[in-house]
């Protein structure tokens, strides 16, 4: 048996549609309003404003990627072996991108249309401090590695930017349609590839 939605969820859900396909300063809360069947103070009530429904809508996501995310970047050292040590660890988070990507298109848009976002956007206050919170995650880890990989000492911010970044341009080609698939198969050819660059 299938519980109904909450008001509150369904705004929620609606917001996401509207913000994934148009962007937020191009969304108004009439329009939320009227995909949502609802009126404005029952927004008001829940979210406050848009921008707040937009930081509830950062932080439900977010929250999930973010679990997904902080167990498997836990770096173990296993140097002996090349297919346990690095390796493996980033083939997890890669997946763990992948997954919450497949499972959450819409959201996905989302991150990756305010990736560059300028600071004198409305929201960058609040986009940048779920951007933050990821950088941070996959910096530890690089840092992480870079205790016991020497050649990786002070090369943990470039790598967590290119690493964000390859596995974001597989993501976007995935959701425009390009790519057809974001696999495990992928996350190892992705990695091999990557790890390549860093034992060069």
């Amino acid at each position: 048996m299938t519980s109904l939605k909450t008001n509150k969820e369904i705004i929620l859900d609606c917001a996401l549609e509207l913000f994934s396909k148009k962007g937020y300063e191009a969304v108004s809360v009439q329009e939320i309003v009227n995909v949502a069947h609802i009126t404005k103070p029952t927004l008001y009530y829940y979210y406050k404003s848009k921008k707040g429904l937009f930081e509830q809508l950062l932080l439900t996501y977010y929250s999930i990627l973010d679990n997904l995310l902080k167990d498997v970047c836990k770096y173990k050292p296993k140097t002996d072996f090349y297919y346990e040590d690095i390796y493996p660890i980033l083939v997890n988070v890669t997946n763990s991108y992948f997954t919450f990507a497949k499972n959450n298109p819409l959201f996905y848009r989302i991150i990756l249309a305010n990736q560059y976002m300028p600071q004198s956007a409305s929201t960058y206050d609040i986009v940048s401090k779920y951007h933050y919170n990821q950088h941070n995650l996959l910096l530890n880890m690089f840092s992480s590695m870079a205790k016991i990989h020497t050649n990786l000492k002070n090369k943990d911010h470039q790598l967590t930017y290119s690493f964000l970044g390859i596995i974001n341009i597989y993501i976007g080609l995935y959701l425009s349609g390009k790519n057809k698939e974001i696999s495990t198969s992928l996350a190892k050819e992705l990695v091999h590839q990557f790890m390549h660059g860093i034992y060069a």
